[in-house]
Order: structure tokens, then sequence, then C-alpha cells
């Protein structure tokens, strides 16, 4: 998937040094909507009809076992 980087980071990024603010950078799916969802990424869209919005939503949150979530 790919994406643009939108905050500063340090260390590795997928065995690679971070990228700075502004790059565009091809990381896998899991990886990539982590970013996304923590606002240090957002998806570029690589179809007319693939957006931010649709991307995020595209892997569900992912929850151990347990008391499901209140509504």
């Amino acid at each position: 998937m790919r994406v643009r980087i939108t905050e500063a980071g340090s260390g590795l990024l997928d065995n690679r040094p971070f990228p700075i603010i502004g790059e565009e950078v091809e990381l896998p799916a899991g990886l990539a909507i982590s970013l996304i969802n923590d606002k240090r990424a957002e998806a570029v869209a690589e179809q007319a009809t693939e957006t931010r919005e649709t991307a995020a939503v595209a892997a569900p949150e992912k929850r151990g076992p347990g008391r499901p979530r209140k509504t």
C-alpha cells in the first residue's frame, strides 16, 4: 500500500530509515494501516475511487478474545 508520511519519526520503518515528511513509500498493508490510524501517514490513492477513508476501513480492527465492546 502506498502512503505519504505526515509526521517525523526516527529509527527504521520496514527495515529502512524512516522516510522524511511528505515522502511517498510503498509499505505492507498492515504497517500502512497502522501508520494511517496513528495519523503518522495518509493513504495515496492508487485508483480514482480509493481514498484515505476507504483504505482505513478496508482492514477491520483486530481484537483479542474477551468481552465485546459496548455500543
